[in-house]
Formats: C-alpha cells, sequence, structure tokens
C-alpha cells in the first residue's frame, strides 16, 4: 500500500474493505491532519463516524494493537475503538472509532500541558499485561529490518561520531525502557485531540503499535516532533514557547541519564530515516541537534 491515502485512492481502499467485510461503509471526508497526511473519513450504515487508517506492520501486529486498546478503553482511557482489522492485497488497515475534536491548532504552552496530562493517564495501564512488548530501543547495534546504525555509518564523520555516542549510552543503559504504562510511539501534537478549551480529550494513530514502558518515552517523541517547527524559516514564536515548556517538562521528570538514552532512541531513528530521504537542510538540523541532546 502506498505510505499515504490519496483522495483518488479513498472510495478504493473503503470498497476493498466492504468487499472484505461486508461492512457497508461509505466515504465522508478526509482528515487534515496526522502521520499519514489525512486519513479517510467514513460512515457506517447506522450513521456511525469512523475512520480509516493504514496500519505500518504486518497483520499480527495489528491485531495485537487492536486489542490492547480495547483492553485499555474498556477501562475508561481515551483511545478510539478499533472496529475492525482488515488486510487487503497491499497491506493493512483498521476501521475505527472517529473521536470529536475541535479544529487543528497551533500548539501552545497550556495545549502542551494538556497533551501531557493526557499522557500521565496511561500510567500503569499495563500493569497487568506484562505479554505486551516493550518498544524496541537498539542503540548498541543493529536489528530488526531497519539497519539505522549502518545507515549513520556510511553518511559523513560527523554523524559516525554521533552514532560513537549513541553506541556508549547503549552500553550503559537498559536494552528496554521499563515501565508498565501505555506507550504511544507516535505522540505527536496531531495525534492528540482537544476540545474547543484547549482541552486533550483522545490519542489517536496507533499505526505503529501500543506498547508496554514508560509514558515519558513517548514525550520525548512529542518534542522531537515540535523540533520542526522550531527550525521553521518563519516559525512561531508560540510555538518556540510550547517547544521550550515541553523541554522544561522533561528535565523535570525524567532522570537525566534515563532522558539522554531516550534523546539517543529518537535521533537515531529520525536521524538514520532523514539521512536516506530528507534534505541535507534536515539532516544539517536534525546532527545539531542529536549532538546537543547526547553531549
Amino acid at each position: 500500500m502506498d505510505s499515504t491515502f490519496t483522495a483518488a485512492r479513498d472510495h478504493e481502499v473503503v470498497s476493498a474493505i466492504n468487499g472484505r467485510t461486508s461492512a457497508g461503509l461509505r466515504v465522508v471526508g478526509r482528515a487534515p491532519q496526522g502521520r499519514l497526511g489525512g486519513a479517510i473519513y467514513a460512515e457506517w450504515p447506522d450513521g456511525r463516524q469512523a475512520v480509516v487508517t493504514r496500519f505500518l506492520g504486518p497483520r499480527p501486529e495489528a491485531d495485537r494493537t487492536a486489542e490492547v486498546l480495547a483492553y485499555v478503553r474498556d477501562r475508561g482511557l481515551p483511545v478510539p475503538r478499533h472496529d475492525l482489522v482488515v488486510e487487503l492485497h497491499d497491506g493493512v488497515v483498521f476501521v475505527q472509532e472517529r473521536l470529536p475534536s475541535s479544529p487543528l491548532r497551533r500548539l501552545t504552552p497550556a495545549r502542551v500541558d494538556a497533551l501531557v496530562e493526557i499522557n500521565d493517564r496511561f500510567a500503569g495501564a499495563l500493569a497487568a499485561r506484562p505479554d505486551v512488548p516493550a518498544p524496541p530501543v537498539r542503540l548498541a547495534g543493529s536489528g530488526g529490518s531497519c539497519p539505522r546504525h549502518e545507515v549513520l555509518e556510511a553518511h559523513s564523520q560527523r554523524s559516525r561520531r554521533v552514532l560513537e555516542q549513541i553506541r556508549r549510552i547503549g552500553q550503559r543503559e537498559p536494552i528496554e525502557t521499563a515501565g508498565i504504562d501505555l506507550v504511544h510511539v507516535d505522540l505527536s501534537a496531531a495525534n492528540v485531540l482537544f476540545d474547543e478549551n484547549d482541552r486533550a480529550t483522545g490519542v489517536v494513530d496507533w499505526n505503529l503499535g501500543a506498547y508496554r514502558g514508560d509514558r515519558f518515552f513517548a514525550l520525548v517523541q512529542t518534542r522531537f516532533d515540535r523540533e520542526w517547527f522550531v527550525r521553521s524559516p518563519d516559525a512561531d514564536p508560540v510555538e518556540n514557547a510550547a517547544a521550550a515548556h515541553l523541554d522544561e517538562i522533561l528535565l523535570d521528570r525524567i532522570a537525566p541519564a534515563t532522558l539522554r538514552r531516550y534523546w539517543a532512541h529518537w535521533m537515531l531513528h529520525h536521524l538514520s530515516r532523514a539521512i536516506r530521504s530528507a534534505s541535507s537542510e534536515v539532516v544539517e538540523w536534525q546532527l545539531c541537534m542529536a549532538e546537543s541532546r547526547l553531549a
């Protein structure tokens, strides 16, 4: 499946879902935000609103994610119900509950506080679920299907120095994020829903999976995501203030060695991807960020 849905494909995707499941969904629009550049808004025959998104992984992982989210949702956590997991010929999609929200606005320091507060609701959510895996953190060496260390090794002397620092951190620290919290590994501001009073009401877009560990691990990804706004040529002072406020929260709530390890994971993840596919300007600012965060 393509990495994004396009308007031309929305009806094709929903038609394929209907063909596999007899769901009877119809397309009603497109989300203006999110990791996939706009998920499909759909409607069930009884009028219930749904969202169709792609899961970025194999079917067993999608099934596990849907089950974990059902488990925590039944215990009152603000995540969408996942009604269907459908394997199409070119990928796996979720059909999930569409939660109410207000239109997307810029992230303010007050919204940062609301985002942190809703993430705190995930504390201890998976205490009784040791079967749920921790987020994969591979700092000492490559693992899985993505050769991140090799990408940094081959790029430049500067990226090799960053990699050496990441490996040193990985050799000293645990290989997993310890904890019993529910962890969202793509906790960008776009994946948190807010009401008209800037209260966070839901956490969506679990298309990279649901994990068990330390919920603060997710907030470091949130802060990385804000750097795109900080580095913008016409950076919004309010967005900059939000990023600075989140930095203060991370320093206050995460032990220095742990924070450094979390930054090592996220910089390895993002920098290796930027080297493979982003502009030289993006690689440059990510190298600068890695050097400052890992020092």
